[in-house]
């Protein structure tokens, strides 16, 4: 354990249902609003492609924030960047929800995604900060499995919540979680980060210090693999609603059910990867088979789109077999980035973060486009990020045979 560890932190099962909480804002944040889609874009007489960005723009603010979230947690604590992101979050959720101007709840989600990345930020970092060795895995596989079935369960909350809501209370009920996050972790956490183990300088060096790790290839293959796993993640999350109700023509429980389904297979596949193969045969194993298990998946979603309309079950299959390749990388990616000095680890999170998430706005509106045409771009979509796995875990194989100097 390290230092920070050793000052008897609050245990791992009162610690976990708070990262839980913290860790499904963003999600929440950005993916709630993805069943009131079609509505929205109804009341405020706006295309569909438009109503991707109010998506799309909370993501970018994601990305965005962590720029700042990151090495500000590095440079002043852990716990002062929760409290104040909290607030400005619950004033861009009530603009958002209040406005019938498209230009403000755009500019509204962009802050709302931008406050929500303090959360995702710091619990990473605190994790570095507790934990070592195996709990450091056990925990990092945790996270990585509620940061990946998150956005996959949110959808299906959202389905349910269409029947009693709408779109502009999906806004509220964000801020309402938001809030409790933030209480339960300023009540529960301690400050993990003392004085003596912070950036020194401040912010300003921090930040300089956050852009310098953009010069390691290390961090630059990991931030890749990570922004791969993502894009393949956003870009069923852009896919699925159009697909299963517009092209299948399923009902709001039925769409529930095959996000619960999907999310099922992830959360299993996630567990065993922390909890089994990271412990036995390593992180880059671990990412190695991520990348095999997604080209399968790539495949064979590229084949059934071009056979034609499939059953549907067969199709949801297929999309949740590319699905848990994610599930397998992602683990192992957190945990390789973490292999540093504490005193970097929220900076080399928000590296990872801010490429993840511009790569995963990126996607989503081309992916959305195409939801009701083709398949076949999220196949290419899936086997490209194969590739990028792929030839990250070769790099982290040639290097572990050399020295790590300059890595």
């Amino acid at each position: 354990m390290t230092a920070a560890a050793d000052a008897a932190p609050p245990s791992a099962r009162l610690l976990l249902p708070v990262f839980a909480m913290l860790v499904g804002f963003g999600p929440l944040t950005i993916d709630l609003v993805l069943p009131f889609l079609p509505t929205l874009t109804t009341d405020l007489d706006i295309t569909a492609s438009t109503a991707q960005l109010v998506v799309t723009g909370a993501t970018f603010g994601f990305a965005a924030g962590q720029l700042l979230a990151g090495p500000l947690s590095d440079a002043i604590g852990r716990r002062w960047p929760l409290g104040v992101a909290a607030v400005l979050h619950i004033v861009a959720s009530v603009v958002a929800a209040t406005t019938s101007d498209t230009a403000v709840l755009l500019a509204a989600r962009f802050v709302q995604g931008a406050a929500c990345t303090a959360a995702g930020v710091v619990v990473i970092a605190i994790v570095r900060d507790l934990y070592s060795g195996k709990r450091l895995v056990t925990m990092l596989a945790n996270l990585a499995v509620i940061i990946s079935v998150f956005p996959l369960l949110v959808p299906s909350l959202g389905a349910q919540l269409t029947k009693i809501i709408d779109w502009r209370a999906s806004f509220l009920i964000v801020a309402v979680w938001g809030a409790l996050a933030t209480a339960a972790a300023l009540i529960v956490l301690p400050e993990t980060l003392p004085p003596e183990r912070r950036h020194k300088g401040g912010l300003l060096p921090s930040l300089r210090n956050s852009f310098g790790l953009l010069r390691r290839p290390r961090i630059l293959a990991l931030a890749a693999a990570s922004a791969a796993g993502w894009s393949v993640g956003f870009g069923y999350l852009a896919t699925a609603p159009f697909l299963y109700t517009r092209v299948y023509e399923v009902n709001a429980d039925g769409y529930g059910l095959l996000f619960l389904g999907t999310s099922v297979v992830t959360i299993a596949v996630g567990q065993l990867t922390g909890r089994v193969l990271i412990p036995r045969r390593g992180a880059q194993f671990a990412l190695t088979a991520s990348a095999i298990v997604t080209a399968f998946g790539a495949v064979v979603v590229v084949v059934l789109a071009l056979l034609g309309t499939q059953p549907l079950l067969v199709v949801a299959g297929t999309l949740t077999f590319a699905l848990a390749g994610r599930s397998i990388g992602a683990p192992a990616v957190q945990y390789l980035s973490l292999q540093g000095p504490a005193s970097e680890a929220g900076s080399v999170t928000a590296i990872l973060g801010t490429v993840s998430f511009t790569a995963a706005g990126l996607v989503m509106p081309v992916m959305g486009g195409y939801a009701e045409v083709s398949l076949v771009p999220f196949g290419i979509l899936v086997l490209v990020a194969a590739v990028i796995e792929g030839v990250v875990a070769l790099l982290f194989w040639l290097r572990s045979r050399r020295s790590t100097v300059g890595w």
